[in-house]
Order: structure tokens, then sequence, then C-alpha cells
């Protein structure tokens, strides 16, 4: 079983996402869970048979807090990209995937932190500068460039299909200046 230590979630009657968080609650422990797809836990009221209260599922590119009461997954919470970060990679050592229930559909539409950032990366493509699409260029493939319509055009696809740690460091240095 893996554990992650020293976490903040937030369970609410709605779903958001870590930066929109007013108030949150600590926990020291919690165990991880590995599934095929978080969409499911998103989109649908889960069952599972498991006698925790709170837990983190993951599918190694999302991942997800929990809350259960009577075994069923009731309130969902974000993670703090960092967090979520770790958790994808200690996911990828976890063989066995969760056994869950599906009990019926939700009613809202839910957006991941990846999802958000993907969105604000493809905003910055389309309305960005050639000067600011030149440093992603150069940061991700490490090759310059003049042909700023084949870079917008590569990190694009790559947002889109390749999502991965090196575009959370570059988030944390364009968009917040970290």
């Amino acid at each position: 079983m893996q554990y992650y230590y020293d976490i903040n979630l937030h369970f609410d009657d709605y779903y958001m996402n870590y930066y929109e968080w007013s108030e949150f609650e600590h926990f020291n422990r919690l165990p991880i869970f590995k599934v095929i797809s978080v969409r499911p836990f998103l989109d649908n009221e889960i069952k599972l048979d498991l006698d925790y209260k709170n837990i983190i599922v993951s599918d190694g590119i999302v991942s997800l807090g929990l809350e259960l009461i009577d075994k069923k997954a009731i309130y969902i919470s974000s993670l703090p990209y960092e967090d979520e970060l770790k958790i994808n990679k200690l996911v990828a050592n976890i063989s066995d995937n969760l056994n869950y229930k599906i009990i019926k559909k939700r009613n809202n539409l839910l957006i991941t932190n990846i999802d958000r950032m993907k969105k604000e990366y493809i905003n910055l493509l389309d309305k960005g500068s050639s000067d600011l699409i030149k440093l992603l260029y150069y940061e991700v493939t490490g090759k310059l460039s003049n042909n700023i319509d084949k870079m917008r055009e590569f990190l694009h696809d790559d947002i889109c299909t390749n999502f991965r740690e090196q575009y959370y460091q570059l988030y944390d240095m364009i968009m917040i200046g970290d």
C-alpha cells in the first residue's frame, strides 16, 4: 500500500480547482489507489469496497482526493499540482487497479487542474508574442527556430497529447513568476 503524506484537500458540494480554495483540510497520511481513469469519479457517483474515510485515486495523469461516506465517493477534491505530480509518479509503481462500481451519473461538469493549465497554455499560444512562443519552444525541445507557425503548431499538439512535468515547471516560471 502506497501512502502520501502532508497534503491539503478541499471537500465541498461542488468540485473546485485548488487555486479557487478559500479553506482546506490538512491530512497527515492518505492511501493512494491506482485506477485506469479518474474520469468515472468525476462524472459518476461511485461505490468502493474500502474502509477508509479519505483516499487518493490516480490514473498516473490526474489525481483526486475522495471523501467516502458509507463506502460512496461523495466529495471530490482536486490536488495542488505539485502534490498531484508527485502522486502521479508514485502510482506508476502500483500494479493493482482499484475496483469500483458506478452508481449513477453526476450532474455537474468538472475541469481538472491539468485541463485548466492546458487551456491557459493554448490561450497563451493563440495570443502570445513570438518571443514567448520561441521561449516555450526552446524550453520544451532545446532547439531554436524562426518559424513561429510551426513552433506554435508543435507546442499546441504537444500540450494536448503529451502534457508532462516540463510544462508544470514552465507554468511556474511563465504564468506564476516562480
